[in-house]
């Protein structure tokens, strides 16, 4: 039986780069998130994705990072805020139309310059994906 492994980024340790086309989504486009959402799980041929619905969105303790091309929406995270040291990232969504953006990529390194810099210290991402392996900070926890 294969164990998932889990991790985080430290964020003390490191200078991240906020990315320049992305922000905290103030009022949301919930048809936009879940299109987009929709979108994501077509690219990956999920067979049976996770359900979103539009009240996660608003929920009180979680942050839409919005992520823009040529002024649209085109990708979207969620940053789940667990305590006053950390976060956990607990979706990322997009539509793939520029995979020369490499949007996955960025947007890891983006919300860990964010949240460093609101003095958070650890990111979570979920699972221990390889690609995650490369970004500075990380851990397996």
């Amino acid at each position: 039986m294969n164990k998932v492994q889990h991790c985080r980024i430290n964020l003390q340790n490191h200078t991240f780069k906020k990315y320049k086309n992305s922000r905290i989504l103030n009022t949301l486009d919930t048809d936009k998130l879940l299109e987009i959402y929709d979108r994501y799980c077509e690219y990956h041929n999920f067979i049976s994705p996770f359900p979103f619905y539009k009240e996660q969105f608003a929920h009180i303790y979680n942050n839409i990072i919005g992520y823009t091309h040529n002024n649209k929406l085109v990708a979207w995270s969620m940053i789940y805020l667990v305590n006053n040291e950390i976060v956990d990232s607990q979706q990322f969504a997009w539509n793939y139309k520029n995979p020369e953006l490499k949007l996955g990529y960025k947007s890891i390194e983006n919300e860990a310059a964010i949240y460093k810099e609101k003095g958070f210290k650890y990111m979570i991402l979920g699972e221990a994906d390889n690609y995650k392996k490369s970004v500075k900070g990380f851990e397996l926890i």
